[in-house]
């Protein structure tokens, strides 16, 4: 009872020090106030923000119903079975299904159902031959269409080509099916290399059977998820943002104690925390995430959505800072794509680095937007926008001092650890960058203010580069104490540049032949 008494005490001191209203609580999450208290619980921020919406533990339990019982629903329909055991039999996840391997027809051993690992197509054997008594294109006349088949052709004859079409497409969706599956499995196998929660070690707290059982909850929430989501289906990166979600979770969840000696209102709380629940909670707190805030219409659903945010991208940066937008796009031409869909898609996770404590922090930040900037879950695509922004400025020296490879080496390496060295510490950095996102994102509508507070990040964080630079966008020449060196423009370095271009757009094919 210690670990539950500690999680009761914990949410009780939180209500007490915001008074019960949400909209504190999420501006102590954003300002960094609640990170400092004794009393943060990150399982709390979560589900307070995305599912009860409230601090009112009497209303907890409703809201937690309704989202729970969503999924529980989910789980249970036939449609949504997950096909574990057609996947290959050398698949980490594969396993026998009972009720799949029996025989669909116990008269009949030929139509069993395929067994794990085998592809056998739903419409196998269904054709029968028919005769013909005759040709109809024999004669000038017009036959009648019951004089073109034979007797024996009867009207459960005509339905067997309905039940083909209806077999062909159940094949269809089967094999649709599996294919979504394996490549989930593909990418669970290989989440977040190094965690020890997804990768346990001898010497690891989670053991070998309970990350395997974890892996497999993340799976059937994906599965589950993109089949529920058609327009979007399944893309890669989104197993990274369920993980993340689901880890952090789980490292709070308990199993709720069989007793008597628990109050109704404490029962209540520690509901909250019921591990039973963990796969329930994490579908809900993902589909809002990512759907409310636009991230999977804007960043997943079409490709057309993705460039028009990438295009959005490049005007802000134009705007806030437009010597980093000229020597990326118009000096050394590194075509956008080639980096921020990942950070995009990602939600900057590879760019912070192997802390994934950095990563989620800024997530909560994203989900507890300061009521005072009038924001929703829709303005995050925006916001990341910004802190994007921001990251190229705190590196904006190395950027204009680069050739192209150079260049798109530091955006696809971000320095993360040189970065933060700027901060007291990686809490403060994560602080940093969301507030000046956040001072952007206010102004995003008035373009002057925008290059006003540009400039005044360029002020903190490139003190000692210099350059003038008018509002109308043209460039003065650097002065004496710009860091800016001069790149030798000779013919060989030419041809090295366009050499590593055409590279580059090599490689942008091959990854979009890998998305699709």
């Amino acid at each position: 009872m210690l670990r539950e008494n500690e999680i009761i005490s914990k949410v009780l001191l939180t209500i007490d020090q915001y008074k019960g209203k949400v909209s504190s609580f999420r501006n102590g999450i954003a300002n960094d106030d609640y990170y400092k208290s004794a009393n943060y619980s990150r399982l709390l921020v979560w589900k307070v923000c995305l599912i009860t919406d409230s601090l009112d533990i009497s209303k907890w339990e409703g809201s937690l119903n309704s989202t729970r019982v969503v999924y529980s629903n989910l789980r249970g329909r036939s449609d949504l079975r997950i096909p574990w055991s057609r996947l290959d039999r050398d698949n980490a996840f594969y396993k026998e299904d009972a009720a799949i391997a029996k025989p669909l027809n116990s008269n009949n051993s030929k139509t069993a159902a395929p067994y794990g690992g085998h592809r056998k197509k739903a419409f196998k054997n269904v054709i029968e031959r028919t005769t013909i008594d005759h040709d109809p294109l024999g004669s000038m006349g017009v036959a009648s269409p019951s004089s073109t088949l034979s007797p024996s052709v009867s009207p459960q004859g005509l339905s067997s080509a309905s039940d083909l079409g209806s077999a062909l497409a159940a094949s269809l969706e089967e094999d649709q099916d599996l294919d979504l599956l394996t490549q989930i499995t593909l990418d669970i196998e290989r989440i977040f290399p190094g965690n020890e929660f997804f990768h346990p070690t001898s010497t690891s707290g989670t053991s070998l059977a309970a990350s395997r059982a974890h892996k497999y909850s993340i799976v059937r929430i994906l599965y589950i998820w993109s089949k529920c989501n058609p327009g979007i289906g399944y893309k890669q990166g989104l197993h990274e943002l369920v993980g993340l979600i689901y880890l952090n979770l789980c490292k709070e969840s308990i199993a709720i104690p069989s007793t008597n000696t628990i109050s109704t209102d404490d029962l209540k709380i520690l509901k909250l925390y019921n591990s039973k629940y963990l796969a329930n909670d994490t579908f809900s707190i993902f589909n809002k995430f990512i759907n409310q805030s636009g991230i999977a219409a804007k960043y997943y659903e079409q490709e057309s959505r993705l460039f028009e945010s990438i295009q959005s991208f490049n005007v802000n940066l134009l705007k806030v800072d437009q010597l980093v937008h000229y020597n990326l796009t118009s000096k050394l031409k590194v075509e956008s794509q080639l980096w921020l869909i990942r950070y995009f898609r990602l939600l900057l996770s590879r760019e912070l680095g192997n802390d994934l404590e950095i990563v989620i922090r800024l997530w909560e930040k994203l989900i507890c937007t300061s009521p005072s900037s009038n924001t929703t879950l829709a303005s995050i695509p925006d916001i990341i926008n910004f802190i994007i922004i921001t990251l190229l400025i705190h590196i904006k020296t190395e950027l204009i001092t680069s050739d192209f490879s150079e260049a798109l080496s530091l955006l696809l390496r971000y320095p993360i650890s040189q970065v933060i060295k700027k901060y007291n510490s990686p809490e403060d950095f994560v602080h940093g960058i969301y507030k000046d996102s956040i001072h952007l994102y206010e102004r995003r509508d008035k373009d002057l203010k925008l290059y006003e507070y540009g400039i005044k990040l360029n002020e903190t964080y490139n003190p000692n580069l210099k350059f003038k630079m008018s509002y109308s966008g043209s460039q003065s020449r650097p002065t004496s104490q710009e860091t800016v060196r001069k790149v030798d423009q000779s013919r060989e370095e030419k041809l090295k540049f366009e050499k590593v271009r055409l590279e580059m757009r090599l490689k942008k094919k091959a990854q979009e032949m890998v998305k699709k």
